[in-house]
């Protein structure tokens, strides 16, 4: 049997901030799901509710996130703000080049592939500096 594509929440990951942690978790959660539509070969019909829940969550999370951030004077909190602007851009070129494509497989596993890799690896890059912020006195 293949290997499961789902993401595993860890202690690398972790923030220190319970909060983001837990949006964190819930946007793994919403990947994840994208992941068993396309193991189980269903990302068609599945897909467009998929990317609708994944765009408004991340969109809420990214506005929460960066008000953390400034809130709690990290040193990271522009080059957060603008790695959120790019991964927004990336995500709506995948989701309309999956639209016009009328739902093409290969194209929602491009969009996993890149989604995962981006989130790890912001998440342990820019995101984990908030575990060394505080909040201005």
């Amino acid at each position: 049997m293949a290997e499961s594509l789902k993401l595993e929440w860890s202690d690398d990951l972790s923030t220190g901030n319970p909060a983001t942690d837990a949006q964190h978790k819930y946007l793994i959660d919403i990947i994840n799901e994208l992941a068993e539509a396309i193991e189980s070969g269903h990302a068609s019909q599945k897909l467009n509710s998929i990317l609708n829940l994944l765009q408004y969550y991340t969109e809420w999370h990214f506005e929460r996130e960066e008000k953390c951030m400034h809130r709690l004077n990290c040193p990271s909190a522009e080059t957060n703000v603008n790695a959120h602007k790019q991964f927004i851009e990336t995500f709506l070129k995948f989701k309309e080049e999956y639209k016009q494509s009328g739902g093409a497989e290969d194209i929602a596993m491009r969009m996993y592939k890149t989604l995962t890799d981006w989130l790890v690896n912001h998440i342990q890059k820019v995101d984990g500096q908030l575990r060394h912020c505080t909040p201005a006195s």
